[in-house]
């Protein structure tokens, strides 16, 4: 007998994550199943979380400087669901140098994540040191006097702060001697043992 079967489910594409019917419906074009006694038995559809990865880019900023705007990235969304996310990290403006994290958080205004495996990548937001400038002070002496106990000013702190977040001390250097003739000599900054966590040092630009 020309007997077959279709089967379907009541599940489209936007269904969520859930079991359905798979239902059997009979095809008799010759009209024979008056001769039978029809049992059907339905399947199931297993309709499973799909993966979703959202995943936050790494960024860098000085120290004493606001966080930036972070972005990330989401993949894997289905049916365009109005998934979402936001970037954020713990670092705030006075957080030493170091690595923090960037934290995604998914938005889901319409409640769609259960149909969701969610693998959540943390981005790195990295705070690196900000930059003083170590002046020399001009300075004045006689010809054949020794020179002067050399000077200088640092500029470029930030969150407020001083030397007193810094250890150590600049150098400062001149080719002037006591036998030197009367003249203009410069006089040149170096790191010496200045050091800090949170600031890397330079000179002044050479006009």
């Amino acid at each position: 007998d020309n007997i077959t079967a279709n089967y379907s489910s009541p599940a489209t594409v936007s269904s969520p994550v859930e079991a359905y019917p798979i239902n059997p419906q009979l095809v008799d074009p010759d009209s024979k199943l008056g001769n039978y006694a029809v049992t059907i038995n339905p399947g199931t559809l297993s309709i499973v979380a799909a993966s979703l990865t959202v995943t936050a880019e790494d960024a860098q900023r000085e120290y004493g400087q606001e966080n930036p705007q972070f972005t990330g990235q989401i993949a894997g969304i289905r049916n365009n669901d109005n998934i979402t996310a936001n970037y954020s990290s713990p670092a705030t403006v006075s957080s030493p140098v170091e690595s923090y994290p960037i934290n995604p958080q998914l938005i889901d205004p319409d409640g769609k994540l259960g149909n969701y495996v969610v693998t959540i990548n943390p981005g790195t937001l990295s705070i690196v040191a900000a930059s003083l400038t170590v002046t020399a002070d001009n300075k004045t002496r006689r010809v054949g006097e020794p020179n002067p106990q050399f000077t200088g000013t640092i500029v470029g702190f930030v969150n407020g702060e001083d030397l007193s977040v810094l250890s150590g001390a600049p150098g400062f250097s001149t080719p002037a001697t006591e036998t030197s003739p009367a003249g203009t000599y410069p006089i040149t900054p170096s790191l010496g043992t200045l050091s800090s966590q949170n600031y890397v040092f330079s000179e002044p630009p050479v006009d």
